[in-house]
């Protein structure tokens, strides 16, 4: 990174992102390690329940971008797709907690996360930003139906990704793709994915320096409820085994864990919150926990 452009980007990290003495020294470094490379983030937590707090987190964002640091956001919407099926209506249910997915249900969901994708898009358009946003009208990722024996509907598990409309999108765009995909056959057919898969198989398709995944719990807690900072990938599938990862953190850890094998550099399960992203890749703790590879012996 040229001196002027460090000087700069340390001045704003002081000034505009409150970042200290110590966090700055911590920050610069990952900032010039993680030019062109790219990080997807799955946008979620207190962040995508208030979205009043969206403003604040593209700001980071936006400022990262600038600095020639590519990040595709992903995002659902859940809690915006049951009240808006409550206004017309319609009472969410669940299978093993995943929404029963109707077609009118379908329909519903593509207009919500169509309009937070916009706000989302809005954000960044503020800071000169510009984005494109991917959702059933421009399908980059494609889906099997679950199991019709599970009663989930238009629910769907991602398979493949369209990797070269990310390689041919102008590197100055920010890629926001929704949870609601297309059908791995090509038809008119579409799905309601979880959000986090939808961004574990973008990263391992790219593959991603790194897959963050933001959302309500700090991240991987162990027996006696002390947040763990890094685990390897064999720490953490002892975790699964011994009982103490368990529940609905499985299935993200799972996510975490299929991406390094893909060969993403790294994983987080972080807090969503309005700068927990930025804290996560830019200093040395972080915020949440993050997953690596085994280090091999020899």
């Amino acid at each position: 990174m040229p001196e002027l452009v460090l000087l700069r980007t340390a001045r704003q990290l002081l000034k505009e992102h409150d970042f200290d003495g110590p966090k700055l020294r911590e920050a610069i470094p990952y900032i010039t390690k993680f030019q062109g490379k790219k990080i997807v983030l799955k946008i979620g937590g207190s962040v995508l329940d208030d979205l009043s707090q969206i403003p604040a987190l593209i700001d980071d964002v936006a400022f990262l971008k600038r600095l020639g640091i590519r990040v595709i956001l992903v995002h659902g919407g859940a809690k915006q797709l049951s009240r808006r099926m409550e206004e017309v209506g319609l009472k969410p249910q669940s299978i093993n907690g995943l929404r029963v997915t109707t077609a009118e249900v379908l329909e519903l969901a593509a207009e919500v996360f169509t309009g937070i994708s916009d706000l989302i898009g809005g954000e960044l358009k503020k800071h000169g930003v510009r984005y494109h946003r991917f959702g059933r009208e421009d399908v980059l990722v494609r889906s099997t139906r679950m199991d019709p024996a599970l009663g989930l509907g238009f629910v769907g598990n991602p398979v493949a990704v369209d990797v070269t409309k990310l390689d041919d999108l102008d590197e100055e765009l920010v890629p926001i793709v929704s949870a609601v995909t297309g059908s791995v056959d090509g038809d008119a057919t579409c799905f309601n994915v979880n959000a986090d898969d939808v961004a574990g198989a973008i990263a391992e398709a790219i593959p991603a320096e790194k897959l963050i995944l933001m959302t309500d719990v700090k991240g991987v807690l162990d027996e006696n409820g002390t947040l763990l900072s890094t685990l390897t990938f064999s720490q953490t599938e002892a975790m699964i085994a011994s009982g103490v990862i368990a529940g609905g953190m499985i299935p993200k850890v799972r996510t975490c864990l299929d991406a390094l094998e893909a060969g993403v550099t790294k994983c987080h399960i972080i807090l969503g919150g309005a700068h927990s992203f930025m804290d996560e890749i830019l200093t040395d703790r972080g915020v949440g926990t993050e997953f690596v590879a085994d280090v091999s012996g020899g």
